[in-house]
């Protein structure tokens, strides 16, 4: 009987853990300038801060983003502090989340001046269905792409794809994101080459390339963070631009 309940416990762990129940998608940014590596909790319980594990931590090697599965049969913990200092959060929230949804909590701002911003997806793209027991398709693939402005100093820009005249994204403030758009491409397609530039006087402010063997059939954020034209200005928190994959 003993065996018979453990197996059902592990029964149901493993199911939550991939997804396959009542679940809700969160997929958290992390720009803040001088915050250094973040803990992240997204579920239905408090857990210790200590339980999470070096390769679970956000930022560093880990990236700026990452997607958080939960279930939504009860409120959802959304808490987020940094490993330098757990006693103070930078998000400290419970919310109501939709079975199926997509989220994205964006920070931003400075380690003393946080900004946060909690956004439900409701333009999500469609996930593209593949048949299992087939090879994935590479002749023909796609990416789906939202750029995001998290600088908290950086100018307003306009996106580009590099030598094209017209804006992939205009006029982007900060804390702006764009709705997603679909890139098609080929097999014979290694890299779309973006340029970041002023929205004021076309200066070029960054440039990007992103790795299509990498994204596809994906839907990506390609983030603007960081300080632009401070001095003194530790490498981690310089202006660049980052890639998080939902």
């Amino acid at each position: 009987m003993l065996m018979s309940i453990t197996a059902f416990l592990f029964s149901c762990q493993k199911d939550e853990r991939l997804g396959t129940l009542d679940t809700a998608k969160v997929n958290v940014i992390n720009a803040v300038v001088g915050g250094g590596e973040t803990k992240v909790n997204v579920s239905t319980k408090i857990i210790p801060w200590m339980s999470i594990s070096d390769n679970q931590i956000l930022g560093g090697s880990n990236g700026v983003g990452r997607v958080y599965i939960t279930s939504t049969d009860r409120l959802c913990y959304l808490q987020v502090a940094p490993v330098s200092d757990t006693t103070k959060f930078w998000y400290n929230q419970q919310r109501h989340l939709d079975a199926g949804k997509i989220y994205t909590l964006y920070l931003s701002g400075t380690a003393v001046n946080v900004k946060t911003s909690f956004h439900e997806e409701t333009n999500f793209p469609k996930y593209i269905l593949r048949d299992a027991g087939r090879s994935t398709p590479v002749a023909d693939s796609i990416v789906n792409i939202r750029f995001i402005n998290l600088s908290p100093t950086g100018p307003k820009v306009d996106v580009k794809i590099q030598g094209k005249s017209n804006n992939e994204a205009s006029g982007l403030n900060y804390e702006d994101f764009t709705e997603f758009k679909a890139y098609p491409f080929t097999k014979n397609d290694n890299f779309i080459f973006f340029e970041i530039r002023r929205s004021s006087d076309n200066l070029l402010v960054a440039n990007y390339a992103l790795y299509l063997p990498n994204v596809h059939f994906k839907s990506i954020a390609i983030v603007m963070m960081g300080i632009y034209s401070g001095f003194m200005v530790p490498y981690v928190d310089q202006y660049q631009v980052n890639m998080v994959i939902y």
